[in-house]
């Protein structure tokens, strides 16, 4: 089989730390490899150096080959090497609700995240067949902002797909994506794998298509066992080393808070279209909620009203909806007592700070609500930090920055900013997504000790693994309207 890149006794160095290496592998082509490991083992960063955004140590060898002859610089080359990931989804979100799908496709011939270029006729043909291949030319005639997570998520394995890259990248391509969405993006993986060598990270042993044969086990950078699918899935099945939390401090409620939420006909529209529809909740002290639906069902975007990143829509027939907090507390008096943990809110650190924060520095930032410290910590502040360091087991960590951690480790520090201001609610937007099966594993533990200890929760997840015993009430939201509000056995979840 032809040999499409190989490594030969690489190391990535930065800042004098050993990201990578010293490792060989080649990649063959037609042979899909899955790539596992737990987080922090180096998975993505293995990745940017297949695809030629990171420049290995000298000494070590990386040598592409696509049918032109052996060339060891990436240049002219970064066409012939898609990528899929959740960070590029997170860009469009954040910067481009307007664009339509349509561009996103035919961005990929550029290696661009927006289209600067006017396309070619050919290829605007090969968008055409992309588009007809998938079956998605409503995607693409729609602008992002009015789409669900799967539904973008179909679109950049398009536009990976558009320029017939001779390997496409995966990077936790099905993250975050409900159960019928997660399908339908493993059925365009497999229909892939039939015009491309595909290299997929994943930490859910559901996540690996079915055309991925053969994998390689990543541990601190090094690989350490090469293999079959079905070590693949055994290695994503493992538990990680235990990972000791303290005993958490019981809280206490607050008997004179009559409730901690009420929505009242709370409807939200955006680009002029309806997201949420006359949404009526209340959440109860003693209450933990589950929140589930399929992607684009509103989810997320009640979590955000909750914490006034949006504001509800003035329906002319009943005027605002109205939107009250812990008891009627002012939403600058509240946002401090709601602790949030979300992917989106640890990749605001990464865009706002470049990481360029430390764990002790992130959970102080919770006092205030804050992205990074806007002032000088109080000394009550830093008790509070490093106690919470200590219960999600992190302690020794203030000091070190959040580029220096692992995802696991960094969702750990977000859990702790989360809780050391004593919150009155927990929101948590699918608080296990990108972890290994270790991380998943000490965080269901340490979020049903939370509840078990009286911290409220409201919890967003795909996953059934996910949801912890403590939950006891489901509201459910198909479309952005309301379907289901009650208790979680008469919704019939286990």
């Amino acid at each position: 089989m032809h040999t499409l890149i190989s490594l030969t006794n690489v190391i990535v160095t930065r800042e004098g730390k050993t990201l990578l290496g010293p490792l060989s592998w080649h990649l063959e082509r037609g042979r899909h490899v899955a790539v596992t490991g737990f987080n922090g083992a180096g998975k993505t960063t293995f990745l940017r150096l297949v695809r030629g955004e990171l420049l290995p140590d000298s000494g070590g060898e990386r040598v592409y080959d696509f049918g032109q002859g052996e060339q060891r610089s990436v240049l002219g080359l970064r066409q012939r090497i898609g990528m899929v990931s959740t960070d590029m989804q997170d860009f469009y979100g954040l910067h481009t609700p307007h664009v339509t799908g349509r561009n996103v496709i035919l961005a990929g011939f550029f290696d661009t995240p927006i289209l600067y270029d006017v396309p070619t006729p050919e290829q605007e043909a090969s968008a055409d067949e992309i588009i007809d291949l998938f079956n998605i030319l409503d995607l693409a005639e729609s602008p992002l902002g009015t789409l669900s997570t799967g539904q973008v998520r179909k679109l950049l394995v398009a536009r990976g797909l558009v320029p017939k890259p001779d390997v496409l990248l995966l990077d936790e391509c099905l993250d975050g994506l409900d159960t019928q969405s997660r399908g339908e993006v493993l059925q365009m993986l497999n229909k892939a794998g039939e015009r491309t060598t595909l290299v997929c990270v994943a930490h859910r042993a559901g996540d690996l298509p079915e055309c991925i044969a053969h994998a390689i086990i990543l541990d601190r950078g090094i690989i350490i066992s090469e293999g079959g699918r079905d070590e693949a899935l055994l290695a994503l099945q493992a538990s990680a080393p235990d990972l000791v939390a303290c005993d958490l401090p019981v809280t206490a409620s607050d008997s004179n808070m009559e409730y901690l939420l009420r929505m009242e006909h709370v409807s939200v529209v955006q680009d002029g279209s309806r997201i949420l529809h006359s949404i009526d909740w209340e959440i109860l002290p003693g209450e933990n909620w589950m929140v589930v639906g399929a992607n684009g069902a509103g989810k997320s975007t009640l979590l955000k009203l909750i914490m006034s990143e949006i504001a509800p829509y003035a329906d002319d027939e009943e005027g605002v909806g109205v939107i009250q907090r812990l008891g009627g507390m002012t939403m600058d008096e509240a946002r401090p007592l709601i602790g949030v943990v979300s992917p989106d809110l640890q990749a605001n650190y990464a865009r706002e700070l470049g990481w360029e924060v430390t764990a002790e520095e992130t959970v102080m930032s919770g006092y205030r609500g804050s992205v990074g410290m806007l002032d000088e910590p109080t000394g009550q502040e830093k008790l509070g930090a490093a106690q919470w360091l200590e219960m999600v087991g992190l302690t020794g960590f203030e000091s070190r920055r959040l580029r220096h951690m692992s995802y696991g480790q960094q969702r750990r520090v977000f859990l702790a900013r989360a809780m050391a201001p004593g919150p009155k609610l927990l929101l948590l937007d699918e608080p296990l997504s990108g972890l290994d099966s270790g991380s998943r594993a000490f965080m269901r533990d340490i979020i049903q000790r939370l509840a078990e200890s009286g911290t409220p929760l409201v919890l967003v997840t795909h996953h059934a693994d996910d949801r912890v015993p403590a939950l006891n009430r489901v509201l459910m939201l198909k479309q952005g309207r309301l379907r289901f509000s009650g208790l979680r056995a008469e919704y019939g979840i286990g």
